[in-house]
This record gives structure tokens, C-alpha cells and sequence, in this order.
């Protein structure tokens, strides 16, 4: 099995969920929105959203147009929550691999991928397939993570479990934050066949309601976990102890709060 197909295993069991409550509202709400009002305004008749998670870009878009809405993700259980939260929303679900997906070609007048792209194992390919599914002049708007050092509460947790994993914690910790570097990423939408392409940083305000729920989402909601008590089982309690505390330092508590940057990438078909 590849890396990035553990990954996609290690996403399971409780995680999903910590991610959806504790993660989606700190990392992902804020852009979402964003997201979203990108789309509303381009009008659009069909949208196809991959890598859609626990659907919290999903339920903003629902909210926002009124297309016929697909939403695709290739792990299991974060669809099935996405599928539950979004119950009667009117949207068709799949599960897929952004990099081969089940449509055809020109299908869609808009395509959304928030924070899924820096998982795709073959980046390219994923350009291609969206390149492929769009109709002429369509739009596809993906979102990617910025620096990790522009992101101060991961960037705290990932100190202190790289520092327990002697700064070689597994590869996949290091994906999230893998895509920030614009003239990396402009090279591989080119290869999928675009050629208008546009981006923009996005800096928001990212707010826990404390740091111990925080830490919850950090460890807890993240395949790292298992990555952890595969080395020391009872090293668990012990981290999240010292993030709470550094987070607490850095931070703050009731709120613990912070800076996050994305980069947002439209490409014209």
C-alpha cells in the first residue's frame, strides 16, 4: 500500500469526527465561506467538489448557489459524515479519487478542491482529471495551505510531536503544508492543461474556543495519533500535555487564538 493510501487508512475510527467538530470550525469555516462566495459569484449550473471531507465547504456552497451540487471524496468515513450532516441537502455523493473520477468530460461549469490537492499522489493527474471534467470556460478554484510557520497553532503542535519523533516524524505529517510555495504550484496547474491562472494569500483569523479542545483536534483529529501510540503508547497524554501548555504560552486560552495563511488558485479552462 502507498503512503498516501495508509493516510487515507489512518483516517478513521474517532478521527473524522474530531476533525469535523473541533478542526472544521478553527482551520476550515473561515475559508469555506470564502470558497463559497468565490463560486456564487461565477454562477454556476453544475459544481463538482472533490476531496470534500466532512462537507464543510459542501453545505456552504448548498447554501450559497443554486447548481446541481456533486461532492466526492475517496475516504470513507469522512464522507459518511459529510452525508449525515448534509441530509436532505439535495447534493449527489461519491465516493472517488480525484484522480480518476467517474464523470465525463466537460461536465461541470465549476470545480472546488479545498485543502484536498497536497494529498493527491499524482498532483498532475488531478489537474488533468479537473481540466478534463470542466466545459469550456469553466473554473477551477482550489484552496492549499500556506507556510507552516504562518499557521501558529499546527505550527506548535508539529514542534513539539516532530521533536518526539527526533524531527523525523512520518512523511505524511508534512503533506498539509507540502503546496505553499506559489512557484512550485503554478508549474503543475500548467501541466493539467490551464493557462489562466490567478492566485491569491489569504491570511484569517483562526479562534479555539480553548487550548485544551485545541490540542483535542491537533492529536486527536489527526492520523498522527496512530503514528504516535505505534511508537510509545503511553506517549499520548504526555504531548498533548506540553501542547496545552505551549499553546497556553503562545496563544492564550478561552480563546486560544491565532494567524492562518492559505493560497487560493483559479485556473480558467
Amino acid at each position: 500500500m502507498s503512503a498516501e493510501l495508509n493516510s487515507i487508512a489512518a483516517f478513521r475510527g474517532s478521527i473524522p469526527k474530531i476533525y469535523d467538530e473541533v478542526l472544521g470550525p478553527v482551520y476550515f469555516e473561515p475559508y469555506a465561506i470564502d470558497t463559497a462566495n468565490r463560486v456564487a459569484r461565477l454562477n454556476p449550473s453544475n459544481v463538482l467538489e472533490t476531496a470534500c471531507g466532512t462537507g464543510i465547504v459542501t453545505l456552504h456552497l448548498r447554501n450559497k448557489i443554486k447548481a446541481n451540487i456533486t461532492a466526492t471524496d475517496i475516504n470513507p468515513g469522512m464522507l459518511a459524515i459529510a452525508k449525515s450532516k448534509l441530509k436532505g441537502k439535495d447534493i449527489s455523493w461519491q465516493e472517488a479519487d480525484a484522480t480518476d473520477l467517474p464523470f465525463a468530460d466537460e461536465q461541470f461549469d465549476c470545480i472546488v478542491t479545498q485543502f484536498g490537492i497536497m494529498f493527491y499522489p499524482d498532483k498532475i493527474r488531478g489537474m488533468k482529471e479537473a481540466y478534463r471534467l470542466l466545459k469550456p470556460g469553466g473554473t477551477f478554484i482550489f484552496m492549499v495551505w500556506g507556510r507552516m510557520e504562518s499557521n501558529g497553532l499546527s505550527a506548535t503542535a508539529r514542534e513539539i510531536i516532530g521533536e518526539f519523533f527526533n524531527n523525523q516524524p512520518p512523511a505524511f505529517y508534512n503533506v498539509a503544508c507540502s503546496m505553499h510555495n506559489i512557484d512550485d504550484v503554478m508549474p503543475i496547474v500548467k501541466q493539467g492543461g490551464f493557462t489562466h491562472i490567478s492566485h491569491e494569500v489569504l491570511i484569517k483569523e483562526c479562534s479555539c474556543d480553548s487550548a485544551r479542545l485545541m490540542v483535542e483536534g491537533l492529536v486527536e483529529g489527526n492520523q498522527i495519533v496512530h503514528a504516535i501510540r505505534e511508537r510509545d503508547e503511553n506517549a499520548v497524554d504526555t504531548l498533548k500535555e506540553k501542547i496545552f501548555k505551549t499553546l497556553v504560552e503562545r496563544y492564550g486560552d478561552h480563546p486560544c487564538k491565532s494567524t492562518m495563511e492559505a493560497i487560493v488558485y483559479t485556473a480558467k479552462k
